[in-house]
């Protein structure tokens, strides 16, 4: 009976503490879900959306002080997505201006219907992480995403951002490799159209083949035929004759047509601006 006694006031402590858990738990995932902040020096915001439940609360937190360094420079999001109806372009397009307008900023999004990851910016951001640097990004990170580290990718991302924000170069491995396969082939055309020239034989005309033809004719019983007759009559001028020209005048008329053809110049609809690159993973 004693021993009942001095285990209750433990199980009413656990029992409090569960309850106690409970609410703050709860507060923590929908905060996560959601989670803004505002650089009171450069008044830009730092938005995270995880739409997906990509990461864990603990990875939320990492990723959000990562993403507070980048608002020195400008707005920073981060999104993620199950479903989508439209490109991953398009709706990061869509989410950005929906969040900062045309603001300078920068928006990494994880689209998991698509399994495209996507790097969009605007503004002066965009000036320095243009659309071949968010290619080159995505390039670098993609590989994350597809073993299902999803906070390493977008780390990595920002990482690169960061690097390029603060006037530093970061590596262009496929760039590298795309220039030296380029090189390689402009090498080998190049060789092959000089071995083609050096080797082959200049074409011969036929002014050089009649030249060096052979010019010995021989004849075997030769015949003359008469084949036609010709005579030809010269009369003698008459001196009381007159000249007369007649002359049909020749005239043209033109008309122009004003067919007026139009040239219509298209641009990019709403106004919208910035740009970005992804890779699907």
């Amino acid at each position: 009976m004693g021993r009942n006694k001095s285990l209750t006031p433990m199980a009413e402590f656990l029992l409090l503490f569960s309850f106690l858990l409970l609410p703050l738990q709860a507060a923590a995932a929908s905060s996560f879900d959601a989670h803004s902040w505002t650089n009171p020096e450069t008044g830009y915001q730092m938005v995270l959306e995880d739409g997906a439940a990509l990461l864990s609360t603990q990875e939320t937190v990492m990723l959000a002080a990562e993403m507070q360094e980048v608002t020195a420079y400008g707005n920073v999001a981060f999104k993620s997505l199950s479903s989508n109806s439209a490109t991953a372009a398009q709706f990061a397009a869509s989410y950005y201006h929906s969040l900062f307008g045309q603001q300078s900023g920068i928006l990494f999004l994880i689209d998991m219907d698509n399994r495209e990851i996507y790097l969009f910016s605007d503004g002066a951001i965009h000036k320095t992480v243009t659309n071949a640097y968010a290619n080159t990004i995505t390039d670098n990170s993609y590989r994350h995403a597809s073993e299902g580290n999803y906070y390493q990718c977008a780390s990595n991302a920002f990482s690169q951002v960061k690097t390029l924000l603060s006037g530093r170069r970061i590596a262009q491995p496929m760039k590298y490799i795309s220039n030296a396969l380029l090189a390689l082939i402009l090498a080998a055309l190049a060789n092959y159209f000089i071995v083609r020239l050096s080797c082959g034989s200049p074409k011969v005309g036929e002014r050089e083949i009649l030249e060096f033809a052979s010019t010995k004719f021989h004849f075997s019983n030769p015949r003359i035929r008469l084949i036609d007759q010709t005579k030809v009559y010269n009369l003698p001028r008459s001196s009381s004759g007159g000249r007369s020209h007649g002359g049909g005048g020749s005239g043209w008329s033109g008309s122009r047509g004003g067919g007026g053809g139009s040239r219509g110049r298209s641009r990019s609809g709403g106004g919208r601006s910035g740009g970005g690159g992804g890779h699907r993973f």
